[in-house]
């Protein structure tokens, strides 16, 4: 089964990799880039379920970059969320300005990056019950392992 793609447009390494990490763990392929013109450049390639943006990129930073998206955007009925990622609190509403629909406030809890995906990247008809399921639930219905083992 096809599973959705995220468009992750992140500088830090290690970000990086606990965001596909997390992708990983929700079902869902990561499409990882370090520049907002890589963004772009993928953007006119295919299609993503959602665009999660470090709004700190180096040259074109993420507001202008969803600035860019909306432009292209226009008058093709398409819109693809994008949830910004900020360290700074007040870079939320600047970002839902530019065109973002979300934020996510770094560091961000797996719980807080699954309900991002619930709320802005999920598709009901590909059924995914890793999304759906808290990260609670989750836990409890994994098998206690056996001291000894």
């Amino acid at each position: 089964m096809h599973r959705p793609t995220l468009l992750v447009v992140e500088v830090n390494e290690t970000q990086q990799q606990v965001i596909r990490e997390l992708c990983e763990r929700f079902d869902y392929d990561a499409h990882v880039v370090s520049t907002a013109e890589a963004a772009l450049d993928a953007l006119g390639c295919t299609s993503f379920a959602a665009i999660i943006m470090d709004v700190a990129l180096p040259g074109m930073d993420g507001l202008a970059c969803a600035r860019e998206v909306r432009r292209r955007e226009r008058g093709t009925g398409k819109h693809v969320p994008i949830v910004a990622l900020t360290a700074d609190q007040t870079e939320s509403e600047r970002s839902i300005r530019s065109g973002m629909d979300d934020f996510l406030k770094k560091p961000f809890q797996p719980e807080d990056f699954r309900r991002m995906l619930l709320r802005w990247a999920y598709q009901p008809r590909l059924p995914n019950l890793k999304i759906l399921r808290p990260l609670e639930i989750q836990k409890l219905k994994r098998k206690p392992s056996k001291p000894g083992l």
